[in-house]
Order: structure tokens, then C-alpha cells, then sequence
């Protein structure tokens, strides 16, 4: 009997003890990531740098999609705050809303940390912020575009050439991109600023740019030679595609400079295209610093960098396969 008793004394002191451990061991780090457009190939690479670095951290993630709805998104963070999460990467729908989220973040110690479209606190102080440096990237589209426009007369007597530059304003995050098109092919041609043609759109994915460019191009029958500086590929692609079903000026009086280069310019170079090139960034890079910045910071009290740039490189029908994987 007494054998018996000190059994079962020896099993409650053990289970007693691992209560205790379990109740002293630390909280697994919980990280959310909420995108705009978790379809679109650009955030379902960055999603997939944000997992592989939450694997190796041993991070509990999740990615979540917005479907460019700002109701949603402002649904999702709510929830993604109420699981108790410690860090929160974002893309957000709406820089306009970017001021409450912060203030619902930090009410609650989680850290922030954005991608792709900064936004800024109630103060109008800026949020940590992962990305790519906007104007210098657009400049490195905007050299190669004049390089191949010289090499191909594009400014020869008699020639109207026009460029084309798609923008959603209210993502402010696009305008340095077409500013740094801007100011390289104004360095570096004949152009002036009267031969830009801006147009707008709500979001710049591949749908809405190309319906709003088809009229402009329609709408320009003098223009014998086009060049089309992208905030990314889908701008891009719509200007090709418009263009082409213009059907008024053969491909090679055409120039397209996309960034990204995700499936749709591979589509592209897999035509022989060399009307068209891309500035190869690195999304899942970007979403894999992000994610190492948010655990050093919760976990070992790193203080978030203000901003983290990522350049690209210009791909073209040369050197794409050597620069995309």
C-alpha cells in the first residue's frame, strides 16, 4: 500500500512539474501577413518568403487576401488582432486607412511593418516600411527604354513618338516609379514633358489599366512610335495588348517596360518579344526580410528599420533567363 501511495505521489509531483514547465515555457511568436490581391503572382511570391523565413524561425503564420476590398482588409486585421498576434506584415487595400490601423496595432503592442504601399500614423510619421526604392528603379526602366529608342530611330525626322504611363493615384507608393521613367528618358532623349501621356486607374492591376489605356491609344492615330513605362508588369502587358489590337504600328515601334517580371513578362520573352522588357525585383525577398525584421524585433528587441530597399535589375529577351527563375 505504502508502495502504492509514494507511486502515485511521484506521479502527481511529476504531472504537477510539467504544468508548471508548460506554463513557464515561452509563447510561440504568431505573425500574420494581410495583401490587397494574394492572387496576384507579385504577394503570392512575397507570401512565400514570409512562410519559408516563419519555417525556419519557427513562427506560427498565416497569409491572408483582402481581394482589394478595404472592407474586408479593415475585417481581417481586426481578426488578425483579436488571435492575439504578435507582428503584422501588410499590404493594405487603402493608404487612406493606414492611420487607424497603426493605432490599432499599437494599441495593442503588436508590431507593424508594411510592404509594397507605406502608410504612415496618426501623426503622419511613416511605418516601417519593406520595399523597393520607387523613383531609382523607375530611372533604371527609363535608361534601358532610351537605350533601345535611340538603337531603333524611334526619334528619326517625321516620327511621333508619345509615352504612355499608367497610375492609380491613390496608391501613393507609384508615382516615384513613373517619375524615375520620367526623368531618365528626359535625360536621355529628345522628349519633353509635353509627349507623356499620363492615364489613371483604380488599382493598376492588369483589368482596369487595360480598359482605361484602349482609349488613349485610339485616341492618338498621329503617334507612329510608342513607349510605355509600367508601375509593373500588368500596366505594362495592358499597353502591349492595346497596342496590338490598335493594330496602326507594327511591334518594333513599340517599347514596354514592365516591373515585377513574374509569369506574364515570361509569356512574353517565351514570344521572342523584344519590344518589351522588365525590371526583375524579388517579391519572396522582400517578404522573407520582412519576416526576419518582425521576429528579431519581437523576439531580440531589434529596433524595425524605417525603411528596407530591395533593387531590381532590367531583364530583356538577351538576359531574361538568367535573371528569372
Amino acid at each position: 500500500m505504502k508502495r502504492l501511495l509514494s507511486i502515485l505521489l511521484a506521479l502527481v509531483m511529476v504531472t504537477c512539474t510539467m504544468a508548471a514547465l508548460a506554463d513557464a515555457a515561452p509563447e510561440k511568436i504568431k505573425i500574420a501577413y494581410i495583401s490587397k490581391m494574394l492572387t496576384n503572382p507579385w504577394f503570392v511570391s512575397e507570401d512565400e518568403g514570409l512562410t519559408d523565413a516563419a519555417n525556419e524561425l519557427g513562427v506560427e503564420y498565416f497569409g491572408l487576401d483582402a481581394n482589394l476590398d478595404d472592407e474586408q482588409c479593415n475585417a481581417l486585421i481586426d481578426n488578425a488582432l483579436v488571435q492575439g498576434i504578435h507582428g503584422l506584415a501588410l499590404t493594405i487595400t487603402n493608404q487612406g486607412n493606414g492611420p487607424s490601423v497603426a493605432a490599432k496595432c499599437a494599441e495593442k503592442g503588436v508590431a507593424l511593418i508594411t510592404l509594397d504601399d507605406n502608410i504612415e500614423d496618426m501623426d503622419g510619421n511613416p511605418i516601417p516600411h519593406v520595399g523597393l526604392p520607387t523613383k531609382e528603379v523607375g530611372y533604371l526602366g527609363g535608361e534601358k527604354l532610351a537605350e533601345y529608342a535611340k538603337a531603333r530611330d524611334f526619334f528619326a525626322e517625321g516620327n511621333v513618338v508619345k509615352v504612355i504611363q499608367i497610375d492609380a493615384p491613390r496608391v501613393t507608393v507609384l508615382k516615384p516609379r513613373l517619375d524615375g521613367y520620367m526623368e531618365a528618358l528626359l535625360a536621355n532623349t529628345p522628349l519633353t514633358e509635353a509627349d507623356f501621356i499620363n492615364v489613371e486607374t483604380s488599382e493598376c492591376m492588369l483589368e482596369d489599366s487595360l480598359a482605361a489605356v484602349q482609349p488613349v491609344i485610339q485616341g492618338h492615330p498621329e503617334v507612329t512610335h510608342w513607349i510605355a513605362t509600367g508601375v509593373n508588369d500588368d500596366t505594362a502587358i495592358a499597353c502591349l495588348k492595346a497596342i496590338e489590337e490598335q493594330g496602326k504600328i507594327p511591334l518594333e515601334n513599340a517599347l514596354f517596360c514592365g516591373l515585377g517580371g513574374y509569369s506574364m513578362s515570361v509569356e512574353e520573352f517565351e514570344k521572342g518579344n523584344d519590344s518589351y522588357m522588365t525590371i526583375v525585383l524579388n517579391p519572396y525577398l522582400e517578404g522573407y526580410t520582412a519576416m526576419q525584421l518582425l521576429y528579431d524585433h519581437i523576439v531580440n528587441g531589434v529596433d524595425l528599420p524605417m525603411e528596407t530597399l530591395i533593387n531590381g535589375t532590367v531583364a530583356t529577351l538577351d538576359n531574361w533567363q538568367e535573371l528569372i527563375k
